[in-house]
């Protein structure tokens, strides 16, 4: 990989660039910073010396650029290349280009493997791509690149009466005062006792609701008044005027452009895709591997008139359960809001605050009140209504942009609808192959696609580790995750391309970049092609040590894929997927179907079953009474706790596990266990639940029980708890976020929550250690088992089997045929001596 070095006459401002750079590419790029110098009284400068250890400390043979802020960083560098071997100088190159524009460009490009005159160019076209965001010409072409976009002018008219206050202004955004910008000014006037109104031409709207101010469609340029009444008049439109000046929070001239990097927290690039030599690509995170190219389909939340005929109980009770629906809507909507601020960035989440607000803005919610009140109907057909009619006439405005604004209102009434009718979210409709786009998709979602018609999938949230990517792992269906607003504003139909290898997506690529697409995909798909030829044969490395490879599926139609693809049986069913995105959860028949269908898919291979494992990231809303109001789910009541708490519940998924076992064998595997205690409590309903069956005559068969070993204090009495389980499997992702008390969902902290840090890594030397003293396998399903990078490691720490999509089995067989215990357990002594996940990915990169 090209390495970065910064050059740069103060350490702190160096230091900053890195940071940046580091969050955008989640540290991934060899990047060091030669700033200032060894004076403590005056420490501005630069200094040959580290410049050149900067170098050689990035130097991983492929080259490293070199990038300087004022006149005597240049002298440095080039001093810094002659003291250099001959060799490394001249895999160095120095790069005029603006230095934190600069270095941004080739983080992103290094990121994805580009070479080191890729990096070089993107590097040096920061600055173009800066000022075509801008709108500003650069200056060698006759313009000046420090004329931007007009200040806001904010001054207020001539003194009104004493009752009214006026503020003039002139909208500096490009879009106007579009969605967020209207969420901003209600929330700025929130705190304000004042009525105020806002006034374009000879139309007057209430500035305290979003959904008219949109419907004025003010545009970049237009001119407003504010006018205010009241106690607090003045200090409302002071707010506002203050708002206006900061362009109502949106970036200057290029707010809500579909030529906009597309996260907030540099998820988003512009230019060249380096090494994949296809230009326009755009970045998320990568969640599915696989290259995509397809129309655009758009899921949202089905938006369907009641049907006829609904009976109305008396306006009372039916405008109690509109305010109850719409409590809930707020709730739902809050931790959307907290999710994608946390995983995308603060500004991708003000779409939620935006949504919310449309639920409080009386206009809306007053008038199916009125419905409910005047008209007797029911609230299911009140509300759609007065939807319906708001959303037809954002329909009908002259601006595109405005007239896109539509499905914002229609994705909170359909919200609203489906908690007001109990229904469930409804799965994305295909009718021919597309990319799929999406908010995000939940697991219910991913259970209604046709493979067959999804070529592929972006979704503006969500992580590697999100349900969705797992879920797409497992179909074998490309996927690009936490895209935040890259693709907002893609019109159905449009061609997408996408690489869930490299998380780059492209939005409508010319034809040239679509051949390069077209000829990576190709080749992709040969080499999966190739892999599968031998996916059949075991893994098995070049001394004779056999390595299980199992899949991780989530329902039982994931079991036949999975063995197509080589599994010799399933490392971990995921039950909770039987008890999400429903009304109530699954009886013991319908358990036992699916566990039955699940092994016989597997025809006399090992089957394990996960039992429920909810709570965290995975709620289910019929379950939550023990754990509502948890500060901390991820902390509470979750995985086996969860269980022992809700006996009946327990028991009934016990019963149909040991009735599924008379059938097919089937092994049994407690998830969160942190003491031998609950691993005690746990088989001791298991034998209830078997003396239950007896008593009712019914067929039960045996079952072997181990646990999942991802919380430190399972590792810690890792020797008792294999006293009593008949096997472990590491559960990587949990275990990694316990361990380094980073949030996995959490993007500000996903270098933190890496499996492949040392501190995870010896966790998992130690359950392998305890689990061999005992005579028990252990095993590994979480996502790092499938990681073909990381397969030396993990073979070389001595783990027994690994379990993961199916997809991925393949290759993973390959990667284990070619390693040699021996050298695999030396690498895995190297990497459990290093200091951080980074050093460890170089180490398997060959990068030492």
């Amino acid at each position: 990989m090209v390495g970065i070095v910064v050059v740069t006459h103060s350490a702190v401002l160096g230091q900053g660039v890195k940071e940046l750079a580091e969050q955008m590419t989640q540290g991934r790029v060899p990047l060091a910073v030669a700033g200032g110098i060894d004076d403590p009284e005056h420490p501005i400068g630069t200094d040959p010396m580290r410049v050149m250890a900067a170098i050689e400390a990035v130097q991983q043979g492929d080259g490293v650029v070199v990038l300087m802020d004022l006149g005597s960083a240049l002298m440095s560098a080039e001093t810094a290349l002659d003291l250099l071997p001959p060799e490394v100088a001249a895999q160095v190159r120095l790069c005029p280009a603006p230095l934190v524009e600069g270095v941004m460009a080739a983080a992103v490009q290094a990121s994805i493997g580009a070479d080191l005159d890729t990096v070089l160019r993107e590097a040096l076209a920061a600055l173009a791509a800066k000022a075509e965001l801008l709108g500003m010409p650069l200056p060698q072409d006759g313009g000046d690149a420090s004329a931007g976009a007009a200040a806001p002018v904010a001054s207020p008219t001539a003194p009104a009466p004493d009752d009214s206050h006026e503020l003039t202004l002139m909208v500096p955004n490009r879009l106007g005062l579009h969605a967020r910008p209207a969420a901003r000014i209600v929330t700025v006037l929130g705190p304000f006792g004042a009525d105020v109104q806002l006034v374009r031409g000879e139309r007057v709207v209430s500035a305290r609701s979003v959904n008219r101010i949109a419907t004025l469609a003010v545009r970049g340029g237009d001119t407003v008044t504010f006018r205010a009444t009241g106690a607090d008049a003045a200090q409302a439109l002071k707010a506002l005027a203050e708002l206006a000046a900061e362009n109502f929070g949106d970036i200057p001239d290029a707010t809500g452009s579909s030529a906009r990097p597309g996260g907030q927290d540099g998820q988003g690039t512009r230019g060249k895709a380096g090494a994949a030599g296809a230009p326009g690509a755009k970045g998320g995170v990568p969640a599915s591997p696989g290259i995509a190219v397809g129309p655009a389909v758009w899921h949202r939340p089905a938006f369907d008139a009641p049907p006829q005929g609904l009976v109305a109980g008396d306006p009372a009770s039916e405008a109690a359960r509109l305010e109850t629906a719409l409590d809930a809507a707020r709730r739902e909507l809050a931790a959307l809001e907290r999710r994608t601020a946390a995983m995308a960035g603060k500004q991708e989440a003000e779409i939620f605050v935006m949504h919310r607000l449309l639920l409080d803005d009386a206009t809306i919610a007053g008038d199916a009140r009125q419905r409910i009140a005047e008209r007797h109907e029911p609230a299911e057909a009140a509300w759609y209504a007065v939807i319906d009619q708001a959303a037809e006439s954002f329909r009908q405005l002259p601006e595109g942009y405005m007239r896109e604004r539509a499905a914002d209102l229609v994705d909170v009434g359909a919200r609203v609808l489906r908690l007001l009718t109990g229904a469930p979210p409804s799965g994305p409709r295909l009718d021919r192959p597309s990319v799929l786009l999406a908010a995000d998709l939940g697991p219910s979602d991913m259970a209604h696609l046709d493979p067959a018609l999804v070529l592929g999938i972006v979704t503006m949230q969500g992580g590697a580790t999100s349900h969705a990517a797992i879920l797409a792992r497992s179909m074998g269906i490309p996927a690009v995750a936490g895209a935040g607003a890259l693709a907002a504003n893609v019109a159905d139909g449009i061609t997408v391309a996408l690489d869930g290898t490299t998380g780059e997506v492209w939005i409508s690529p010319a034809p040239d970049v679509l051949a390069t697409i077209e000829s990576r995909r190709a080749a992709w798909h040969a080499a999966r092609q190739a892999a599968l030829a031998g996916a059949s044969r075991p893994a098995v490395t070049v001394d004779g040590r056999h390595v299980h490879v199992h899949a991780n599926i989530g329902s039982p139609a994931d079991a036949a894929p999975a063995l197509l693809n080589g599994a010799e049986g399933v490392g971990l069913f995921r039950t909770e997927f039987l008890f999400l995105d429903r009304a109530a959860a699954p009886d013991e028949e319908e358990q036992r179907a699916a566990y039955v269908a699940a092994a016989a898919a597997m025809p006399g291979l090992p089957v394990v079953v996960r039992t429920l494992d909810i709570g965290g990231d995975k709620p289910v809303p019929y379950l939550a009474d023990l754990a509502a109001g948890e500060d901390n789910p991820f902390l509470g009541l979750r995985g086996i706790r969860f269980c022992l708490a809700r006996r009946e519940l327990f028991l009934t998924q016990l019963r149909a596990l040991l009735r599924a076992a008379a059938e097919h064998p089937l092994r049994i595997m407690f998830p969160m266990v942190a003491h031998p205690g609950e691993l005690a409590a746990a088989k001791t309903l298991l034998e209830e639940a078997r003396a239950a069956l007896v008593a009712q005559g019914l067929p039960h068969g045996p079952v072997e029980v181990g646990i999942m070993v991802e919380v430190p204090a399972a590792v810690a009495l890792a020797d008792q708890l294999a006293r009593e389980a008949a096997f472990f499997s590491i559960g990587t992702n949990d275990l990694a976020q316990y361990v380094m008390a980073a949030d996995r969902g959490n993007a500000a902290v996903a270098d933190l929550s890496d499996a492949l840090h040392p501190a995870v890594l010896r966790m998992v030397r130690d359950t392998v250690a305890a689990g061999n003293a005992a005579g028990i396998p252990v095993a590994m399903c979480g996502e790092l088992a499938g990681s073909a990078e990381a397969i030396p490691l993990l073979v070389g720490l001595g783990l027994d089997e690994l379990s993961m999509n199916g997809p991925a089995i393949p290759r993973a067989k390959d990667v284990v045929r070619g390693c040699d215990m021996a050298a695999c357990a030396r690498l895995a002594e190297r990497a459990l001596d290093l200091p951080d996940a980074a050093a460890v990915r170089r180490l398997l990169r060959g990068g030492g």
